[in-house]
């Protein structure tokens, strides 16, 4: 089901970069002390991790897709997949995927992504233990693909996550380097069932067979979510450095109630936020007054008022239509 509530937590003092909301880090396990390195070209990569390599393999489909994100990072941990994701959690990746596809790795990593709020993890599976393995997490991807040397969430990530949030929903979209399916009304049901994703084609496309997450959310909803997150951080955190001083008073408070407003309007623009019959943005905001707020907060210049509410512009993924022939 979608999400009925979208509740942001702004964290001012430790905003993410608005850049990165698409890019991919691939976790991969190697011998010795665990590294963190990001690459434009896959040429540079490759300086690193041979064509031989798991990595190499992911990254290779990333850098093939028509709309790549320009960086690609690669993450190394010698046991323990967690360890590294915890590690290098707050370095500019979106979405993590797991090299050479190694379930016990694949569940510790969504274990790791279930207990944030942020970032998402996707992973490839072949068959229905793996969907299992996996199925209920927060913020996982899983994509069902069992074609030998293919990796469907390499191309997937790589071609969909850096393009504008909310512009797109994820069904029904193509990638580059990948065969479709054939799958039977069974096989796609069970897919279905565990909220997993297939690439299969459909009305003679190639496309992908839903735009979920693990947990039946939408992944176009929740990444939206986090971009709402970002930018009005970054605009809240711009107000407070910019300013010789934001007065605790209605000039100050003013001042942060229009930078929230300008995320909720990008976010309209963006297609996250839906429109009104008027075709005005579907979003209410509200700031107490210094009056309202608490004198605590007051002597501690924190500023706790402002509230938010928007509709989601959702997308449509089904059409039924019925309609009557005359004589």
């Amino acid at each position: 089901m979608p999400l009925q509530d979208v509740k942001v937590t702004i964290d001012v003092a430790y905003p993410a970069p608005r850049i990165g909301l698409g890019r991919p880090a691939i976790f991969t396990q190697q011998v010795g002390a665990g590294t963190y390195k990001e690459y434009s070209t896959l040429e540079a990569l490759t300086a690193d991790f041979d064509s031989s390599t798991e990595a190499y393999k992911k990254a290779e489909v990333i850098f093939r897709q028509p709309n790549r994100p320009d960086q690609v990072a690669v993450a190394t941990y010698e046991t323990d997949i967690g360890t590294a994701l915890a590690q290098y959690y707050n370095r500019a990746w979106h979405f993590a995927l797991v090299a050479g596809d190694v379930s016990a790795d694949q569940v510790a990593a969504a274990s790791f992504i279930n207990d944030k709020d942020f970032k998402f993890l996707a992973v490839q599976v072949k068959d229905d233990a793996g969907r299992e393995a996996v199925k209920g997490k927060k913020r996982t991807l899983v994509f069902d693909h069992n074609v030998s040397g293919e990796h469907l969430d390499a191309a997937t990530v790589g071609n969909l996550g850096s393009l504008s949030v909310g512009s797109i929903t994820w069904k029904f979209k193509q990638v580059v380097g990948i065969t479709p399916r054939y799958l039977t009304d069974t096989e796609i049901v069970a897919i279905d069932e565990d909220s997993a994703i297939a690439y299969v084609v459909k009305a003679g496309r190639p496309q992908l067979s839903e735009g979920w997450l693990s947990d039946g959310e939408y992944i176009d909803v929740v990444h939206g979510k986090d971009w709402i997150k970002v930018d009005m951080e970054n605009e809240v955190q711009n107000v407070l450095a910019q300013a010789e001083k934001l007065p605790y008073d209605a000039r100050g408070i003013n001042a942060i109630e229009a930078a929230a407003t300008t995320t909720l309007l990008r976010g309209f623009n963006n297609g996250i936020i839906a429109a009104k019959e008027d075709k005005t943005p579907d979003f209410t905001i509200s700031a107490l007054t210094r009056e309202q707020s608490d004198p605590q907060d007051r002597s501690t210049r924190v500023y706790r008022g402002l509230h938010f509410e928007f509709g989601l512009a959702g997308a449509i993924h089904e059409a039924r239509v019925t309609g009557s022939i005359r004589v």
